[in-house]
């Protein structure tokens, strides 16, 4: 298991290109960016009893990898994202539970009726530019640009983040960082309070809701 601790920034699409440009990214680069193209997976029960306990669930293709993820315990506050995450390869985009090494987590999906109700609710496809930067002493962060969409259903939303991520140091120099970040942008960075998977929620909310309107089935 490890804690993950992001900051999330949403941006208008047509400063993109004005954000990979800024001298920050070169100030701060320490190795080449990475380009990937991500299409994710979320599964849930049909009464969504994942995310009743606060439990995520995605697998990730990443080039010919699928990488299955599981969150829980997440805070968010004022754009900044912490939860616990437990991440490893599985052979398909299927989920599978046999490399869970938490014991909760374990008890929780040991439960068969649970597992064979797990389905396909959402997607997301973005292709994600990745900045390692080192803007000072002991900290490193990922510096992400996210530009895709969400679906669920036959609806869809655009995706257009910006994520920072601590990989060493501490919370406060994520936050400086920001504001050092926000000064260099002639546009506003608003702090980014849902994650992917709580806005497909809601999308996939709002599918339903319009099915329901015009006396669709998903049968």
């Amino acid at each position: 298991m490890s804690t993950e601790v992001e900051l999330k920034l949403r941006f208008p699409p047509r400063y993109s290109c004005y954000i990979k440009q800024l001298q920050l990214l070169n100030d701060y680069e320490i190795k080449t960016p990475v380009k990937q193209k991500l299409h994710s997976i979320y599964y849930d029960s049909p009464d969504f009893i994942l995310r009743q306990h606060r439990i995520g669930l995605r697998i990730r293709k990443i080039e010919n990898q699928w990488i299955q993820t599981i969150k829980n315990n997440g805070t968010i506050y004022d754009g900044l994202h912490r939860h616990n995450e437990w991440e490893y390869p599985v052979i398909r985009e299927n989920p599978d539970f046999s490399q869970i090494t938490d014991q909760d987590l374990r008890k929780f999906f040991a439960d068969e009726a649970l597992r064979k109700s797990l389905q396909s609710i959402f997607v997301t496809d973005f292709q994600r530019t990745t900045y390692f930067l080192k803007p000072g002493k002991d900290f490193i962060l990922e510096f992400c640009i996210d530009e895709g969409s969400i679906t669920a259903n036959q609806l869809t939303q655009p995706i257009c983040e910006i994520e920072l991520e601590l990989k060493s140091g501490d919370t406060s120099q994520l936050l400086q960082f920001s504001a050092t970040l926000q000064k260099q942008c002639s546009f506003s960075l608003i702090p980014e309070n849902t994650n992917k998977a709580m806005r497909g929620y809601a999308l996939l909310t709002q599918s339903l809701k319009k099915r329901n309107a015009y006396g669709e089935s998903d049968n």
